[in-house]
């Protein structure tokens, strides 16, 4: 510009430029600062209220970020408005400034730019120093709460007490900043000092053909704890693009996968996801790719949040799965070559010339395909320029799609009703058939397609994806290895063509795997025939984890066989195909517990079971939300469900999941229209492993279980009592670790063959199976059964006794190898175990209540409660907190009401005859036996069954009739109050 830019030219152009573009919202605040100082603020923020996403403390926070001397001038902004308009020779003076004016102003500019830039250099300079100085005097040993409570390591890294160090260094290797992140979270640089340009690097560049950029530090640390990949650690947002240009220029040949940061909470406030955003636009810029953490809970952001709530396997598959799906292609992607046909080279391109001039074919010479020369490469077609197949007359001027072996193709049409040049889509993709639930909702649609190595893919995708920008359902098409076209429109017409492609076909779709009347229906395919095809249907590609490897033979040769005599081993492989038989043995869902010490073989006694169905990924992890396990136990659902390490999961909530599982059905919780959603449903057999029994897990928070616990997850222990851990015998094995490493190394060799070769042969004998199974179930449930066990017991015992017939059923059918009996055998060996580990057969809810009321009375009988008859005595010592009284009754059952009473039957001391005889009565205050001694039980309920063993004397009527548990006592210095008497007896009593 040839004159200085006056306050009415800036106004003037502000009238231009919208404020609710976030970047240029930046660029322009600080093009005011560079050209005003700080008396631009005003002007600043009158411009920003015009933005409808204008956030008061963001803008004086950024405005006071804004550095003097910065490259961006006030040029930029006027730049900014001439491309939308503004014409600034309309605002120029009329009075052209002198030559001698304008020079003079030039250099004051370039005097104060010089000034302000020398003063941030002499800043930076001082905030490394101080960086410096920390960083020497932190310890590279320690330990930090925020580690901790990101469940991270150290990864070059130092401490200062409590606080973490993590240097920010150049290219060259110079620290100029620390980041210190504090106990509570807190992160802070020092102030002034440089950021920009700089970077931590968690793990070896070097060693990895794969480069993972984040933004914080907990992210990489997760990334690269999890993935193993080297992971750069960027800082902010805006300091993406900085480390990711220096890392290009660096690593040329590295694979950069930018993990960005989902920040939708403040993008609901300032209409920008600043995380998603700028690693996007960073990615295009250094030729990177780009993913972001999927299925966030509310609050989450990151990776990090992501492994925390949906433990590292969520993470380890969505990395996975976007390097999977960006190696589809090399440098030059698919969709590179759909935007930019002229990077396409010779050798990639042929034209087939029986198609040049062949309408039927529906391809011109201006098509282009790649050359490729297997069936399996073609489905990577890269396609570019193609011209529409000549429509048909139902189709003429009218849009419509085409499908063939090269993709789904939109063929438009003018305003002049010719025929654009057609738009490649997507590969091949085939709607066979819409799906719909047993009661006509839930409608969908089977989708068909192959991935980018010719391996089949079958989705039944709900139609609910479709809703909204449909970047769910898209995303899980990229997933399973559909290649989707770039640009909106590409996208949109996506979502057309499946909603408007016709059939007559209809499948009835699940939401849970399983028995579905006689057919067995798995995530990608389902065994049975009946009147409806029906399928699995799921908003998300779902990984199968039943799978098979090896043949029955090999498994049955090099795993079942080693089972035999091993009274845990057959019962967890016979659980497996118990599972199975829920549905019509009518058992209901239910697990067992295997608990000991870590060495002793509990964990390959899980892996064994977990052979069954599926290879090393078939367990769990207890360790999951509330969420995540309501839709595994769905993807369980008549099948075994395996969860390892019970201590993973937090102990407040433990005890409430069991029930959850045994109980058959998820939370209730409500949609945005405040209606009911629909609830996870499953039939399930769980196993469960750990060091711990739930019991002493739930009391580290305090809780105690219940009768009901007991029964939903029973106990066995993992040792087996013949002094090898979990096994009985170790066949021709050393010892115990050597049986253990072939049992792991075989099961993860030969695994699925014989959970799938059992359903198959229940689906055949779906017709007999349910009354044959109910039958042996109840006799074995009976024998197992002492007489007169209470309801709790038998409920247990069928359990139990379905696993022994189940492993039965295998046996006889071919599938185990073991002799006829092995497995029912081991089934009583295990129940015997729980049986014993409870104490009986009895309910053992009443146990509870009786060793409640007498360890209360073992822990508190000497400091609250008073002796009655020293009540009145002045020299008694007090009785704090005082629960009641004891009084003492004499061998021949005389009471001992006073001291006087006391020196007339005993004298100055008790004679150690009289005291063998001698026995004691508690009163104990009402209010305390409700809410002390009962408490976690109706005091109602342990009233009665003290009653009925005659521990309690209750209130009578004048004809001695019952009239209630309390009574209402005349007790010393007290007076009349209402309490409960119990007898001496029941310290005696066996519970």
């Amino acid at each position: 510009m040839t004159h200085p830019v006056s306050h009415e030219v800036i106004q003037a152009a502000l009238t231009y430029i919208p404020a609710n573009d976030r970047d240029l919202w930046l660029r322009v605040g600080m093009a005011l600062k560079a050209e005003l100082g700080d008396h631009g603020w005003s002007t600043f923020e009158t411009w920003s209220l015009s933005a409808d996403n204008y956030d008061d403390k963001a803008a004086k926070a950024s405005w006071k970020s804004f550095k003097l001397g910065g490259k961006v001038s006030i040029g930029t902004l006027i730049h900014e408005a001439q491309q939308r308009g503004f014409d600034p020779k309309q605002y120029a003076p009329a009075t052209p400034i002198s030559a001698e004016e304008l020079q003079r102003l030039k250099a004051e500019r370039l005097q104060r730019d010089a000034t302000a830039e020398q003063e941030t250099k002499r800043k930076q300079a001082a905030a490394a120093k101080n960086a410096v100085t920390a960083w020497d005097a932190a310890s590279p040993e320690g330990s930090s709460p925020y580690l901790q409570r990101k469940a991270i390591l150290g990864h070059g890294v130092r401490y200062h007490g409590d606080v973490l160090y993590i240097p920010v260094m150049d290219r060259n290797g110079t620290l100029w900043n620390v980041q210190r992140i504090f106990a509570n979270g807190d992160k802070r640089f020092y102030k002034d000092g440089i950021v920009s340009g700089c970077f931590h690097v968690v793990g070896d560049i070097d060693a990895s053909e794969w480069l993972l950029i984040a933004e914080g530090y907990a992210t990489a640390a997760s990334l690269h704890e999890i993935t193993g990949y080297p992971v750069v650690i960027a800082f902010f947002a805006h300091n993406l693009k900085h480390v990711a240009a220096l890392m290009r220029e660096r690593y040329p040949t590295k694979t950069m996968l930018i993990c960005a940061d989902d920040d939708s909470e403040s993008a609901a406030k300032t209409g920008v996801n600043a995380g998603l955003e700028a690693a996007a636009k960073v990615a295009e810029q250094v030729h990177a790719h780009c993913c972001q953490p999927i299925g966030l809970q509310a609050g989450e952001t990151d990776f990090n949040d992501l492994a925390l709530s949906s433990g590292k396997q969520a993470v380890r598959d969505q990395i996975a799965a976007a390097m999977n799906q960006h190696s589809l292609t090399d440098e030059q992607t698919v969709m590179a070559a759909l935007d930019v046909p002229d990077t396409l080279h010779a050798s990639d391109v042929q034209v087939t010339p029986s198609t040049l001039n062949d309408p039927a074919e529906g391809v011109s010479a201006n098509e282009v395909v790649p050359a490729q020369e297997s069936s399996k490469a073609a489905k990577r077609t890269k396609q570019t320029q193609a011209r529409p197949a000549t429509p048909s007359a139902e189709h003429a001027s009218k849009p419509f799609f085409t499908n063939d072996e090269r993709g789904v193709w939109f063929h438009g049409f003018n305003q002049q009703g010719d025929p654009l040049p057609a738009q490649w889509i997507c590969s091949s993709l085939s709607i066979t058939a819409k799906s719909r639930d047993a009661v006509n909702g839930s409608w969908g649609y089977l989708l068909e397609f192959n991935d980018p190595d010719g391996n089949p893919k079958r989705w039944a995708m709900p139609a609910s994806m479709l809703a909204g920008d449909g970047n769910q359902y898209r995303q899980a098409l990229l997933d399973m290895g559909l290649l989707i076209g770039a640009g909106l429109q590409a996208k949109n017409q996506l979502t057309v063509y499946i909603q408007t492609t016709d059939t007559d076909a209809r499948v009835r779709c699940v939401d849970r795997i399983g028995w579905h009347d006689d057919v067995y229906v798995l995530p990608d395919y389902t065994i049975g025939d009946s009147e409806d095809r029906v399928m699995f249907q799921a908003a998300g590609g779902v990984v199968s984890q039943f799978k098979q490897k090896g043949r029955l033979d090999d498994w049955r040769t090099n795993v079942s066989s080693h089972c035999r005599g091993n009274s845990r081993l057959l019962f967890c492989v016979s659980a497996g195909f118990a599972a199975t038989l829920l549905h019509h043995s009518g058992v209901p869902s239910g697990g067992f517990h295997i608990w000991g010490d870590s060495s002793s073989g509990k964990s390959t006694a899980f892996k064994v079971a977990g052979s069954v169905f599926g290879g090393r990924d078939y367990p769990r992890n207890w360790r999951m939300t509330d969420n995540a396990l309501e839709t595994v136990a769905a993807q369980h659902s008549d099948a075994l469900l395996l969860l390892d390490e019970i201590a993973q999961v937090d102990p407040k909530v433990v005890g409430d999941t069991v029930y959850m599982l045994a109980n058959e059905t998820g939370k209730s919780r409500a949609t945005q229209t405040a209606t009911a959603r629909k609830s996870h449903t499953w039939r399930i057999l769980f196993l469960s492993d750990g060091e711990v029994s739930l019991a002493s897990h739930m009391a580290e928070a305090g809780k105690g279980t219940r009768g009901g616990h007991d029964v939903r997850m029973a106990h066995i222990t993992a040792d087996a009592g013949k002094g090898f851990g979990v096994f009985d015998t170790l066949h021709d094995f050393a010892n115990g670790a050597a049986l253990s490493d072939h049992l792991v190394k075989m099961s993860q060799q030969y695994y699925g063959t014989a959970g799938l070769a059992f359903i198959e042969r229940a689906v055949a004998k779906a017709d007999t199976l349910p009354n044959s199974l109910r039958k042996r179930v109840g006799d074995l449930t009976r024998e197992l059964c002492p007489q007169e066990a209470h309801g709790q017991v038998s409920r247990v015992a069928s359990r139990f006794a379905l696993v022994g017939i189940a492993g039965e059923l295998a046996t006889g059918a071919g599938i185990t190898g073991w002799a006829e009996g092995e497995a029912i055998s081991a089934a009583r060996t295990c129940f015997a175990d729980w049986l014993a580990s409870r104490g009986g057969a009895g309910n053992v809810e009443h146990s509870a209540m009786l060793s409640q009321v007498v360890d209360f009375i073992q822990r508190h009988g000497e400091s609250r409660l008073t002796w009655w008859h020293r009540a009145m005595d002045d020299h008694k010592p007090n009785t704090i907190n005082r629960a009641g009284f004891k009084k003492q009754v004499t061998k021949d059952g005389t009471p001992i009401n006073s001291n006087s009473d006391y020196h007339k039957e005993y004298g100055d001391k008790m004679h150690p005859a009289e005291a063998e005889g001698a026995g004691i009565e508690y009163y104990f205050f009402a209010d305390v036996w409700k809410n002390e001694i009962c408490k976690g039980y109706s005091h109602k309920a342990v009233a009665d069954l003290l009653l009925k063993h005659g521990c309690l004397i209750p209130a009578t009527t004048a004809e001695g009739q019952f009239k209630s548990a309390s009574r209402s006592e005349r007790l010393p210095s007290v007076g009349n109050a209402r309490c409960y008497k119990i007898t001496a007896d029941i310290m005696n009593l066996q519970h």
